[in-house]
């Protein structure tokens, strides 16, 4: 039998330490079906994950104001959250968030077009859900609520969220204004740690030319939770950075100092990818990179683009279609998107596109699996570093909850995770499923892996043994020659 080596060696956060199952709660709403819907999936995909019920009768999709919030999402999560469970309060032991397609995307709030929009994604701002966003401030900034609050666990690498205190997560921490310079402030606090937050991020999807948008979010779940599909092979895989032309204004460098780093976002997550072995394309040309222009087949591991602002600037191609691009690309079920236009997550409103820009969840409806949007403008300096998600997801075996929270500059604000909190990538070399050698996959390695079940010999998706999953692996290879599947 051929020897099978997929998996990378993982670093420690695969640990005792490791967000699991009994530390997720799924948040959702039975009198809404597709709520309910969702709701009734992931706990059979995600046995002993916990739930709450917000069962509200005028709870449902699209935004809404900050005292229906209050009122409906926050006050009663919060009071659910403070009951004990063997004498330690459940805002303790939750650490993660699953909400639910069926539930409002976005609080609305007054401005937009400013670091001090009081406008927010249900789920980053229930990631600081014990913080008192209520307190008033002054000036720009007239509530804690209003404008961004930098996140505590941005950019932390290699790093479970289980690792961090939680004693605190009940008790409001001290807020500071920071300024950016030209009057522009955002909220700060030395005492704010990723033990004092919650990781928020939405099971939700788009619809297809023939499926329900319901049907796509079930699909994403059931994928995310699959280990075959969570599997990479990295000699299968491309990557793809598209961005305006060298020398011009290039969004993804964009940061405000002191709180927000000027990082070249997409030249490091090159850097990473490159390294490790991924076939990277980094186009910093005038053309917009479709996936037909891409020089290899392989399915898209990482797609980072400027979208419909490639051409923001003059110089750049604007990309074909109306806010249609991502339909030329053909995603990993383990790959990420993320896009530098402003209401890439308009869609999770209200199923619509906003000023013709791309929906993200269209990425989801291709195959994909994770993406970071936002719900209103969310200013460049504060669009998902991919260069700190990358690392996180695909070589330090993080969560999909960890790696977004720590690509995110900023709480309170715009972004939404979406995606499966306890989806976890394994990557390797590709998959020999030829396990005889004799260049066809087929019933004799069938026999092979059945007579090694349960044990480690046949592993295709790194897991420590050989089962289901293997299986789904190999007959996806089937009638091949057993390379990349």
């Amino acid at each position: 039998m051929k020897a099978v080596l997929l998996t990378l060696a993982l670093a420690s956060c695969a640990s005792a330490q490791s967000l699991t199952p009994d530390r997720v709660l799924v948040l959702y709403n039975s009198q809404n079906a597709e709520s309910l819907a969702v709701r009734n999936a992931y706990i059979a995909a995600r046995p002993g994950v916990l739930e709450f019920d917000l069962d509200h009768p005028n709870l449902g999709p699209g935004a809404l104001t900050r005292a229906n919030y209050r009122s409906r999402v926050r006050d009663p999560l919060r009071a659910h959250l403070q009951t004990l469970e063997g004498g330690t309060a459940l805002a303790e032991q939750v650490i993660a968030i699953a909400t639910t397609r069926g539930l409002p995307a976005r609080i609305n709030g007054a401005g937009e077009f400013t670091l001090g929009s009081q406008r927010a994604s249900l789920e980053s701002e229930l990631s600081v859900l014990f913080q008192d966003l209520d307190a008033a401030g002054s000036g720009s900034l007239s509530f804690q609520y209003s404008g961004m609050l930098d996140n505590p666990y941005h950019f932390v690498t290699n790093t479970p969220i289980a690792s961090y205190s939680r004693s605190n997560i009940q008790t409001p921490a001290p807020f500071s204004r920071v300024n950016f310079g030209s009057g522009q402030d955002a909220w700060s606090s030395s005492s704010l740690t990723p033990g004092d937050m919650y990781l928020v991020c939405r099971l939700d999807a788009g619809a297809g030319t023939t499926t329900t948008a319901l049907e796509e979010t079930l699909a994403l779940i059931d994928r995310s939770s699959d280990p075959a599909q969570m599997h990479v092979s990295l000699e299968c895989v491309q990557a793809l950075l598209d961005e305006f032309p060298a020398g011009a204004d290039q969004l993804d460098d964009d940061g405000a100092s002191p709180l927000f780093p000027s990082n070249q976002d997409f030249e490091q997550t090159r850097s990473t990818l490159i390294g490790l072995g991924v076939t990277t394309t980094h186009d910093e040309s005038t053309n917009f990179i479709t996936g037909p222009e891409l020089a290899g087949t392989q399915p898209l591991l990482v797609l980072g683009t400027y979208g419909e602002n490639h051409d923001l600037d003059g110089a750049g191609d604007n990309p074909p279609g109306v806010g249609t691009y991502l339909t030329t690309y053909t995603p990993h079920p383990a790959g990420v998107l993320v896009t530098y236009e402003s209401f890439s997550g308009n869609c999770l409103i209200d199923g619509t596109q906003r000023q013709n820009q791309a929906c993200a969840t269209d990425w989801i409806v291709g195959g994909g699996s994770f993406t970071i949007p936002t719900v209103a403008e969310p200013f460049t300096l504060a669009v998902a570093d991919l260069e700190a998600f990358v690392p996180n997801m695909y070589i330090h075996g993080m969560t999909f909850a960890e790696a977004a929270y720590a690509s995110m500059p900023a709480l309170s604000w715009t972004n939404v995770p979406v995606g499966d909190p306890l989806a976890r990538v394994s990557v390797g070399s590709s998959a020999p499923t030829d396990l005889s050698g004799d260049g066809m996959v087929d019933s004799t390695d069938l026999a092979i892996l059945l007579a090694a079940w349960d044990t480690s010999n046949v592993d295709f998706n790194g897991d420590g043994v050989t089962d289901s999953s293997d299986l789904a692996v190999l007959l996806a290879a089937w009638g091949t020659a057993g390379g990349c599947v």
